[in-house]
């Protein structure tokens, strides 16, 4: 998730946010690093919990599990207060729905939700993720790294 200039609880500015979400189930060790130094920079790396379980669970090897982890405990984690977000993400749900695209769980629509709550883009490879972000229904997009012209 990538957002406009904000800052943090200390006062301090910082660039965008480059949020991790809808990653593919079989992501690598290798895949986390290299999608959080693309999105180095001025750019702020934020990920979900729910983020975090669907890289773990489709971990095959448990080697470069303590990795991973670390590379995790390094992000800024957006997390949804109270039940705002998760009725946004049903309605997403529901409205994609309306429009022919099912997505196979409500997932994506959560992670979507709390990327547009943050004003962030997505860093996201699946294909739920596109139909969610081609939709027009929300309010975030893909981020694109700095070199590439945002």
């Amino acid at each position: 998730m990538i957002s406009g200039n904000v800052s943090d609880p200390l006062g301090e500015s910082h660039g965008r946010h480059v949020g991790l979400g809808g990653l593919p189930e079989r992501l690598s060790f290798a895949g986390v690093r290299r999608a959080c130094r693309a999105a180095q920079g001025d750019d702020d790396v934020c990920t979900c919990g729910i983020v975090v379980a669907e890289v773990f669970q489709g971990l095959r090897r448990d080697d470069g599990r303590d990795a991973i982890r670390r590379s995790f405990e390094d992000l800024i984690f957006l997390e949804p207060p109270g039940i705002r977000l998760y009725l946004r993400a049903a309605e997403l749900y529901r409205a994609l729905r309306e429009k022919g695209r099912t997505v196979r769980s409500t997932v994506d629509c959560i992670i979507a939700a709390i990327a547009e709550d943050g004003g962030c883009a997505l860093l996201a490879r699946d294909r739920d993720m596109d139909a969610i972000l081609d939709s027009g229904l929300v309010k975030a997009a893909r981020w694109k790294p700095a070199s590439t012209g945002r």
